[in-house]
């Protein structure tokens, strides 16, 4: 049977149907809130679960317009560089600096693991960066996008695996974080003169009611339009430079730079960019990405990679769990605050930033504040982690061919 294509509007109509129903489900389970699953992924999956069914049952498959999902993904990796501000690395001084070659050699040890385990099973080694830093460091929005990028072509299943090692990912990431770093804290050199929370004044009413007709004011909207439409162009501009020097750079990498020049830009003449809108779009983009994405993913494709997978979980918890209690712990100083850090780079790491900060929440909340901790980890996640990932993949693309 011939597959049925949706259009555009469709594709739109049921993405936003499927996060909607996540949602849902998101408020009635609290192992899926713990788990700090988006609810693009848990709406789309059940959509993707029927899917399958109907190809299982009636040899029935949909093919999904992508032309605005394409579109979607550049305005997030734009959201993405206009955080990456070369400023912020002063703040977080020696133990920033730190994290970010952390953060490097998990790069490299993800893909090199991803790779070999790949190989194990008889698989394509590029295949194995899908298990490997690009969904997990990455998470859905990264592997997604590496799939279609040049580099995949002709990988059959990337798509589909490293959606599937994302997913996984950050269920272990919020599994495994909260425990280990609870297992630190005990062992912790509580550091002299624990801070503490400060108190947060209630925002009076009408100062609140002011503040959201900022951001419902439509010039604040236009100003940001204009900011991404602008790095965008920076990014197109960055494609026709690198098509002169004969080299291939997937699109969303030079929107993501066009970001990171922009924002910087803005920082040197002293009219900083309006950040917050900016990344509530962005936000907006990712989450439409990703529910459109998982409505194309054919779980019936994963039969081949179960093993593989199985084999990814253990051993890239193993390394992440490693990492956080013999390099980020030590870093951060051994005490209370850095056993609170171990388990936000473990959450971010296997899983994503949310995970990781949503961890370090919790433990915050039973331990103590850690504002040095949240600093830090935010910092080098933030300026760092998506450059260094993008980098380190492209190059281990180029070694693999």
């Amino acid at each position: 049977m011939a597959p049925v294509a949706l259009n555009e509007l469709f594709t739109f109509i049921l993405a936003i149907l499927a996060i909607l129903l996540g949602i849902a489900m998101n408020a009635r389970s609290a192992t899926l809130r713990a788990s700090n699953i988006p609810p693009a992924v848990v709406g789309g999956l059940v959509f993707a679960c029927a899917f399958a069914v109907l190809h299982s049952v009636f040899g029935l498959e949909f093919e999904f317009a992508g032309g605005i999902r394409a579109a979607l993904l550049l305005i997030f990796f734009v959201g993405l560089g206009l955080a990456a501000k070369f400023s912020g690395l002063r703040q977080g001084g020696i133990q920033v600096a730190g994290l970010c070659a952390v953060i490097a050699l998990m790069v490299v040890a993800q893909n090199g693991v991803g790779i070999a385990l790949a190989r194990a099973f008889g698989m394509e080694p590029s295949l194995g960066l899908f298990v490997g830093s690009i969904p997990l460091l990455g998470g859905h929005g990264t592997a997604a996008a590496w799939a279609q990028a040049p580099e995949a072509a002709g990988l059959t299943g990337a798509f589909e695996l490293g959606i599937a090692a994302a997913t996984l990912g950050l269920v272990a990431g919020g599994l495994v974080a909260g425990p280990v770093a609870t297992v630190l804290a005990r062992i912790a050199r509580e550091a002299p003169g624990a801070l503490v929370a400060p108190s947060v004044a209630p925002i009076p009413s009408a100062e609140a009611g002011a503040r959201i007709a900022d951001i419902l004011s439509s010039d604040r909207w236009l100003r940001a339009l204009l900011l991404i439409a602008a790095a965008l162009a920076i990014g197109q501009g960055l494609q026709w430079v690198a098509a002169q020097m004969s080299v291939t750079v997937p699109a969303f990498l030079t929107a993501m730079f066009g970001g990171v020049l922009l924002t910087n830009l803005a920082d040197l003449v002293r009219h900083p960019v309006d950040f917050e809108l900016a990344d509530l779009i962005s936000t907006i983009a990712l989450r439409l990405f990703l529910a459109m994405a998982m409505l194309s993913l054919k779980l019936w494709v994963l039969l081949a990679f179960v093993g593989l997978l199985s084999a990814m979980l253990a051993a890239q918890i193993a390394i992440v769990v490693l990492v956080a209690s013999l390099l980020v712990f030590p870093l951060m100083g051994r005490d209370r605050q850095a056993a609170i850090a171990a388990g936000g780079f473990i959450g971010f790491a296997l899983g994503a930033m949310p995970v990781g900060l949503s961890t370090m929440r919790r433990l915050s909340e039973s331990l103590g504040p850690a504002p040095r901790a949240f600093l830090v980890i935010t910092l080098a996640a933030s300026l760092f982690a998506d450059a260094a990932n993008a980098i380190g993949i492209g190059t281990m693309f180029a070694l693999l061919k």
